[in-house]
């Protein structure tokens, strides 16, 4: 736990304080302004652009992150990184605006919020592009963390000020969407202060998306139970029951995401000292397990007693439905927290990235499989069943896969990394 972890802890849980605290802080009043139909459209826009950022995100946050930190020393290798990554997301970006342009002219369920699509793709792609892998794979992130810390507030407190009427839901996304392209284009300025510029080539971003493409199986692969949940539900479903549902889970993985700054500082530390000193590198693990667990066994904790006031405070009148669906999804924090620690903190350091990815898609194809058959039965109570299953698979099958391997880092000295 030196200085530089520390510092990045404190930078990335400020980031992450204010960029989740900051929409939170707006869900009460969005949900009373905008009721539970428009609001319920709302989120499924947004959750629309959780999956077009995943898309054009492409696991770099992973798999750039874990180059940058093998190569912080050498200019140029980050040059051509930041080169390839741009060039490959701005093809991503073109791919994804054709596949929006084709679904809102193909599918006729998707006109109650077709007004609402395409500042979510923007949104999406805004919040995707974003370089703070690069300042993570350096362990500096101060500047940028103060940057994106400002910009998210602004936009939040904007919405109380220009969100006046139930058709006014669109001004939310597009807030935060100009909040977002201001800081990845501030951003990138920053990296190339002292990184050599390189347009971005056609075998650059090819070379990039080579490399990133089993992470971003494992990106894909885990909207499978998280993002699509809320698109699934809005075509089995009516609007208030995606309303309901997708309140509960807001709040639920805004508490889960409470262990996000932890894993994002210890991952490239992991890395690092995987590589130079492995014994070392269990001994930072195991102090990353006591937080990372800490944190997710107290805001699940925090769930189960608080579900019914969240609910009341964060959602207001006509979201009654949701408290069960809170409590249901107070499992959450700790089981994302054990996969975290299990699977981006040590799997993925190991370069098991085949054993991860399978396991993630298996436990995806489990979630919307189950999904078909309890949403029809249960509602949106069936959905968060499907989603609280889905986790303790993917927990369950990273630990048997890790113990089978003699891998699990509080009794394991880890072998060292590959290269």
């Amino acid at each position: 736990m030196n200085r530089r972890l520390c510092e990045n802890l404190g930078s990335l849980y400020g980031i992450h304080l204010l960029n989740y605290l900051a929409p939170l802080l707006t869900v009460p009043y969005l949900a009373r302004v905008l009721g539970t139909v428009q609001w319920g459209a709302l989120a499924f826009a947004e959750a629309y652009a959780g999956l077009a950022s995943l898309v054009v995100e492409y696991g770099f946050g992973l798999s750039a992150t874990r180059e940058i930190s093998q190569t912080a020393s050498d200019p140029m290798a980050r040059s051509r990184l930041l080169a390839g990554v741009l060039g490959a997301q701005g093809l991503l970006a073109c791919g994804t605006l054709f596949a929006t342009l084709g679904a809102l002219r193909l599918l006729p369920s998707l006109s109650p919020y077709r007004p609402l699509l395409l500042l979510a793709l923007f949104l999406g792609v805004t919040r995707a592009v974003n370089p703070i892998w690069y300042f993570q794979g350096l362990e500096n992130l101060r500047l940028v963390a103060l940057l994106t810390v400002s910009a998210n507030s602004l936009a939040a407190v904007a919405v109380f000020f220009l969100v006046r009427t139930a058709a006014d839901g669109w001004i939310s996304l597009a807030l935060r969407a100009i909040a977002m392209l201001i800081c990845s284009g501030i951003g990138f300025l920053i990296a190339y202060r002292d990184t050599p510029f390189v347009y971005p080539s056609f075998a650059a971003s090819r070379r990039a998306l080579h490399q990133g493409r089993s992470l971003f199986l494992f990106r894909s692969a885990v909207s499978l139970y998280t993002v699509v949940n809320v698109l699934l539900l809005g075509f089995l479903a009516t609007p208030a029951v995606v309303a309901w549902f997708a309140g509960a889970e807001k709040i639920a993985r805004v508490a889960a995401s409470a262990i996000v700054p932890a894993s994002q500082a210890f991952y490239p530390r992991i890395i690092h000292l995987l590589a130079n000193d492995p014994r070392k590198a269990t001994r930072t693990m195991l102090h990353s397990v006591w937080l990372t667990l800490g944190i997710g066994s107290a805001a699940g904790a925090a769930l189960l007693a608080l579900a019914p006031w969240l609910v009341r405070m964060l959602l207001g009148p006509g979201y009654e439905r949701s408290v069960p669906l809170v409590r249901l999804f107070s499992l959450l924090p700790p089981l994302i927290a054990g996969s975290n620690l299990l699977g981006i903190q040590w799997m993925l350091p190991h370069r098991l990235d085949r054993e991860f990815n399978w396991i993630i898609v298996l436990a995806g194809i489990f979630n919307i499989a189950a999904a078909l058959v309890l949403v029809p039965l249960y509602q949106q109570t069936g959905m968060t069943v499907s989603v609280v299953l889905a986790e303790i698979a993917v927990t369950s099958a990273m630990s048997v896969v890790l113990w089978k391997r003699r891998m699990t880092p509080w009794v394991a000295v880890p072998r060292q990394a590959a290269a």
